[in-house]
This record gives structure tokens, C-alpha cells and sequence, in this order.
């Protein structure tokens, strides 16, 4: 099993959500790395756990949640890390160069590789709302995301590898889904699949210490 080691983590129970970015918890405000709605997470009195790091306006970053008697990762910062960790234990194949932040098209893609030979762009999404162990994406519309997908589109159809990559970080996922409210992804998400990008989702199972990577999840079409 893969693991990504988390730093040491601080208890909390949550307040409020101040703003999109803000949550007010008990030990003072916390940065929300995430801008998904997560109504059913960020309820008052939740237990939480955060990485101290005092700056302006905050006195850390909210890293996990508990909910339904498990922990779930809402520091959406960590997709990247995770596939990068995917990258170099050659989940996808030999990596023999890595490029983070990439400019293509007038977007910016989250990593330029080669693997196996051939260049490959690869685009990291965050998930964590679960609906009776489906994982569901987005958790609030997303034309960026949309845009990323055509663009990895285009870049398959020039004969690159393309891969979009969801980390679900909630153990009780047992299928991943686009929310079908949001058409205009799952629209451009069905466009990069016949163009030959790679869709791929994986279950993460958070715990105090790491991350796990548990494995890939089906995927299921939602009409």
C-alpha cells in the first residue's frame, strides 16, 4: 500500500465555516484548503485535525475531519501530492522526467512527465463527499475543471498520454461518479475519454499519520 506520511496533527472541534477559504474551530481560525461546498463535513462540533502553522489570519491548515465514525481528508492541496506519489512509484509506468505546473493552452496543467518513452500531462483532482459509498465530484461546480479536460483532450488527440487522476480521501467510497448537475464536465469529461485520456479515481483512506492509497475505484455513469 502506498502512504503519504502526513506531518504532526493538533485536535479540534469545528465551529463555523467562516468563508470559502475560513473555519472558525475551537482553537482559534483554521485556512480551508478547499472550496467544495462539503455541507455534510463541516458541520458545528466536529471533531477535527489540523497542521499548526501561525500566519496572519490563521493559526494553521485544516487537514482531516471525522465523519461517520471515519476520517476524511478535506485539504484538497494533497491531490497533487498524491499523484505525484502514484508518478514515482511507476503506477503509471516508468517516469523518467517530472514537471510540476505546467503551462499548456493558456491553462496550467498540474504535472508534464515522461513516462515509458512518451510525454504524458496529468491533471490531479480532490474528492471527498461520499453519498451512500459513492464518490461524487464535483462538490460544487467546476468550469475549471471542465477546461482542464478538453485540454488533456486536445493534448491525446495530438498523440500525448493524458491522464485525469481523482483522490477520494474517504474510506467509505466504493465507486466514483461526475454529478451529472454539473453537465459541462461530465460533457467535457466524456469528450477526453473518446479523445483517450485516462479517467482514473482512487480511494484514500486518511488516518492520523499518512494517507493511504487503497486502490482504484469503478466508475460509474450517473444519468
Amino acid at each position: 500500500m502506498l502512504r503519504l506520511p502526513l506531518p504532526p496533527l493538533s485536535p479540534c472541534r469545528l465551529l463555523r465555516r467562516r468563508n470559502r477559504f475560513l473555519v472558525e474551530a475551537d482553537v482559534g481560525p483554521l485556512h480551508l484548503p478547499n472550496s467544495g461546498r462539503m455541507a455534510e463535513l463541516l458541520r458545528p462540533g466536529a471533531p477535527c485535525h489540523y497542521l499548526p502553522r501561525p500566519a496572519q489570519k490563521t493559526l494553521g491548515r485544516l487537514v482531516l475531519v471525522e465523519a461517520e465514525g471515519v476520517l476524511v481528508g478535506v485539504d484538497a492541496a494533497l491531490a497533487n501530492k498524491l499523484l505525484e506519489l502514484l508518478l514515482r512509484e511507476g503506477v503509471f509506468g516508468p517516469l523518467e522526467t517530472l514537471r510540476k505546473e505546467v503551462p499548456v493552452g493558456g491553462e496550467r496543467l498540474d504535472f508534464r512527465a515522461r513516462i515509458g518513452g512518451k510525454e504524458v500531462f496529468l491533471e490531479a483532482k480532490n474528492c471527498n463527499r461520499v453519498e451512500g459509498g459513492l464518490a461524487l465530484f464535483p462538490d460544487a461546480p467546476t468550469l475549471r475543471g471542465a477546461r482542464h479536460l478538453r485540454l488533456l483532450a486536445a493534448l491525446a488527440r495530438e498523440g500525448h498520454g493524458a491522464f485525469a487522476v481523482w483522490t477520494v480521501q474517504h474510506p467509505l467510497a466504493q465507486a466514483f461518479a461526475l454529478d451529472p448537475m454539473d453537465q459541462a464536465l461530465v460533457e467535457a469529461a466524456e469528450e477526453a475519454r473518446q479523445s483517450g485520456v485516462r479517467l482514473l479515481a482512487y480511494r484514500v483512506r486518511p488516518t492520523l499519520k499518512a494517507l493511504e492509497v487503497e486502490g482504484e475505484l469503478p466508475w460509474a455513469t450517473l444519468r
